[in-house]
């Protein structure tokens, strides 16, 4: 690499004037800054050589190696080569719009790092490349034989105009203009004279448009293969959802969605953690989030990181200003049970799951699958000797257990076997559903443990939920947070579903639910409830103090 590039010369919230096409003969735009990115020989090659063997368009093999291809052609398309940290978003896009799955793809990323490059330059290659492979492979990319048309839309025109006039100066570059004069592109870019600013290819017949996503604006009517929205933090709910999201259902378009983290839940934050939920949720799920803070970018780039150390000074690490623009972290302590940093706070980046453990007892809670929950065990080890000035213990999580389904035959002896690796002396079961024949049955198969069937009436859960919320705020709960712990797909759905849920309040009781959201669920925050709430009876108990009428 050369130099690195320097970021703070793309501030993304400066007002430019994007060239005019008219005058792409210019010196002025015969270049292209290559700062820091590897540059690429602009000579142009045939992107798709005759292959010796075959392969049927179709198939994925096919599609993974037309990915590759579109990125190697994406270098010489615009000249430079994109950041490590980059490229994932980078080949989910193209792998989005060449199989047609409608995804919608989100990427939350530090300010100044590139992700505006990113989509700029996948939108230039797509723009010029799929109509050409149209021709070739119709079948995959029939679709796109008339062009591809892209919507770009931001809160303001300010920010809409950064991110379109990056994709035109990709598009009337000089390495970009060589390519477009090959003969086997032979095409060329021109500006629409219309209210909306819009160019085109003119003969493969590729579009962008940029619109703004104010709700004073009038932008409907329009169809588009993709569709982007960049600041998506900032951009209006209501016209996300009522009249920008409408425009892809023609072509069934992959809707991009990108920012940085704020103080307020919005659909770019719903949108993150419906993708991050599905994610955990199995191993065949694609990656439809992506997530990079300052470190991941001053890996590659000396200059951002010498920004942010004088960032830190100025501003402090811990400010909310650094937080939200650097470290990609949503203050949204309002109405979350527990925020991410507490999350990260807690966990015990030493420690990993306690697969066996019989020095002490340990307290267990289960929270019974119902529809398309899962049942989960949680086992949490207590600190019996130690308790605080107030009678609290510590408690850690040493493991979980997830199961699927509602086979409740198999799941009893799947629960026994697990917890004969500890020490139980009480388990909480939750009665609502079936956990009453639940709690039943493991008396029966446990008779060496308290098993308790915990009511799931309101005043009952406001009691535990309360008393875990007393041992989060001080402290004195921790879970296993080791790198190979994180890893695995049951700490990633404890994650999501700990910082997932919200606090709720109905009369006096202090409740905490899962949000009416898709694949949003609550099962390991009541699994940890149940056992926690096994040792709320053994804390100091509070002491009324009053004047004697016989002593004054």
């Amino acid at each position: 690499m050369k130099d690195d590039f320097d970021f703070q010369d793309y501030n993304e919230d400066d007002d430019f004037d994007t060239p005019e096409l008219d005058d792409l003969d210019s010196p002025e735009y015969e270049f292209v800054e290559k700062n820091g990115f590897t540059e690429v020989d602009p000579e142009f090659e045939p992107l798709i050589d005759d292959p010796e063997e075959e392969l049927d368009e179709l198939s994925k093999e096919f599609v993974l190696k037309l990915i590759d291809q579109t990125m190697e052609f994406m270098k010489i398309l615009v000249g430079h080569d994109l950041h490590p940290y980059q490229k994932p978003l980078a080949r989910r896009i193209i792998e989005s719009v060449i199989i047609n799955d409608g995804e919608e793809i989100t990427a939350l990323a530090s300010r100044q790092s590139g992700k505006s490059e990113t989509v700029a330059d996948v939108v230039a290659t797509l723009m010029v490349l799929l109509p050409r492979l149209a021709k070739l492979f119709p079948d995959l990319l029939g679709k796109f034989g008339d062009g591809l048309m892209v919507g770009m839309f931001a809160p303001i025109q300010a920010q809409v105009e950064t991110l379109y006039g990056r994709a035109v100066t990709r598009l009337t570059s000089e390495s970009a203009l060589a390519v477009l004069g090959d003969a086997e592109i032979d095409d060329s870019v021109t500006k629409v004279s219309g209210v909306v600013r819009q160019i085109k290819l003119k003969n493969s017949g590729s579009s962008l448009m940029m619109m703004t996503a104010n709700p004073r604006a009038k932008i409907e009517s329009k169809s588009f293969h993709l569709i982007i929205i960049d600041e998506c933090q900032e951009a209006d709910d209501f016209i996300v959802a009522k009249s920008i999201s409408p425009m892809g259902a023609y072509y069934n378009a992959t809707i991009i969605k990108t920012g940085t983290p704020t103080t307020s839940k919005n659909n770019f934050y719903r949108s993150i953690q419906i993708n991050k939920r599905r994610q955990a949720s199995g191993r065949n799920v694609k990656q439809n989030h992506f997530q990079w803070d300052w470190k991941d970018v001053a890996k590659y780039n000396d200059n951002y990181g010498k920004f942010i150390k004088k960032e830190m000074l100025r501003i402090g690490e811990d400010s909310d200003e650094f937080q939200l623009s650097y470290a990609c972290k949503w203050l949204l302590e309002r109405g979350m049970f527990i925020t991410s940093t507490m999350m990260d706070d807690l966990g015990d980046t030493s420690s990993e799951v306690v697969k066996s453990w019989h020095r002490s007892p340990v307290v267990v809670g289960i929270d019974p699958a119902r529809k398309m929950d899962s049942t989960v065990v949680t086992v949490v080890w207590v600190d019996w000797d130690r308790p605080d000035e107030f009678g609290y213990y510590d408690h850690r999580i040493l493991n979980w257990l997830e199961m699927q389904g509602d086979d409740w035959e198999e799941q009893y002896f799947q629960i026994v076997n697990f917890l004969e690796n500890y020490d139980v002396m009480a388990v909480a079961v939750d009665t609502n559903g079936v956990g009453d024949a639940v709690a039943e049955r493991l008396k029966v198969l446990m008779p060496r443990a308290q098993v308790v069937a915990v009511t799931s009436s309101q005043s009952e859960q406001s009691k535990r939920w309360k008393h875990l919320q007393a041992l989060i705020q001080r402290q004195m709960l921790s879970w296993p947070a080791h790198a190979h712990t994180r890893r695995t797909r049951t700490w990633k759905r404890f994650y999501q579903q700990m910082t997932d849920a919200e606090v709720k309040y109905k009369g006096p009781n202090f409740l905490v639910e899962a949000p009416d959201e898709a694949h949003a669920h609550d099962d390991f925050v009541d699994s940890l409830s149940l056992a926690c709430s096994l040792t709320q009876e053994l804390v100091m108990p509070s002491v009324e103090v009053s004047s004697s009428p016989f002593f004054k």
